[in-house]
């Protein structure tokens, strides 16, 4: 009987903890602060994506291409 007992106390022991724990992760989470943060974090990720793509999209020997035209542009 106790062999049985004692894992089913630890075992619920743990399930509240883990209950408590992520009630307070989640009311920490939702806070404004943090979803502000969270949210310009996202932001930030997205914008770096993006030039990401931006930089693979553009090919590499076309940019001296592009620096030349300019100068010429500029110059005359």
């Amino acid at each position: 009987m106790l062999e049985t007992l004692i894992p089913l106390v630890i075992n619920k022991s743990i399930e509240v903890i883990l209950k408590l724990l992520l009630e307070k992760i989640w009311a920490w989470l939702l806070t404004d602060k943090s979803f502000q943060r969270l949210n310009h974090f996202l932001k930030m990720q997205i914008f770096v994506l993006y030039l990401d793509w931006i930089l693979l999209k553009t090919s590499l020997k076309s940019l001296p291409e592009l620096a030349k035209e300019n100068n010429s542009d500029t110059s005359g």
